[in-house]
């Protein structure tokens, strides 16, 4: 009898606990971020992304985390992160070998520890790419949103982006890491690149000349700047565009 009393005692205790842990939405997210919290990047140092304090990711809210399973070391999630444009769903993965621990966003996007920004090739207005969406709104102020047909029709690229048509720039992000992955001058923008102070009117010859280039670029070349970086004239003189490596 007493043995039935204590298994009964035991069952109503881990019911209390699994209906508080239910009860109580911020257990997950607390567990998610003992696990991810830090700053991590890609293995070329972009795409650097920070899980910090107040449930932020990259100055983004990350309003909720589901299927979480696993420990600080080793486990994934599902998170929510509602940005400019819209409701994203990210999964997200993190394993420890060896004592090195890496993240993995949206099944494709690796990141490992952060050690220090790369150095940007170029900029606008002093705009690099990685950085993040408040940042880019913090420096030009609200965009217009731009789906990916509007884009394409802009500047030839099949991607949501923001559209500052006062200046003549469109900015596409990541879409898990929410960083600036291109950053496109259009045909009569009065803005230009920094260093180069070249956009989508200026002869190619001037930009191999600025650059220090053996060749001069045709219009679809994609030349690599160095440091994970690219000019793309693929849609010269539509557009041209600095943008991270691994974007198409």
């Amino acid at each position: 009898m007493r043995r039935f009393v204590s298994i009964l005692l035991s069952l109503a205790v881990l019911l209390s606990c699994s209906m508080a842990f239910a009860q109580n939405p911020m257990a997950p997210m607390n567990r998610f971020y003992a696990a991810v919290k830090g700053v991590w990047c890609d293995q070329d140092g972009h795409r650097k992304v920070v899980f910090g304090d107040d449930n932020i990711m990259n100055g983004i809210r990350v309003s909720e985390v589901n299927n979480l399973v696993g420990d600080n070391l080793n486990g994934s999630a599902t998170i929510t992160v509602i940005g400019k444009m819209g409701v994203n769903y990210v999964n997200v993965f993190w394993d420890t070998t060896a004592g090195k621990k890496s993240i993995k966003l949206g099944n494709y996007v690796t990141l490992v520890p952060y050690t220090g920004d790369p150095q940007y090739v170029e900029s606008v207005g002093g705009l690099h790419l990685d950085m993040t969406e408040p940042e880019v709104e913090n420096r030009y102020g609200a965009a217009q949103l731009l789906d990916a047909s509007a884009t394409k029709a802009l500047c030839g690229v099949s991607d949501e982006s923001w559209y500052y048509p006062n200046i003549g720039l469109v900015v596409t992000f990541d879409p898990v890491t929410f960083t600036a992955d291109r950053l496109i001058l259009l045909k009569g923008a009065s803005s230009a690149f920094d260093i180069s102070v070249l956009n989508a009117d200026s002869p190619l010859y001037k930009y191999s000349a600025i650059y220090g280039w053996s060749f001069t670029p045709a219009p679809g070349d994609i030349v690599d700047m160095g440091y994970g970086q690219s000019m793309n004239f693929k849609y010269y003189p539509q557009a041209v565009m600095l943008q991270l490596n691994y974007v198409n």
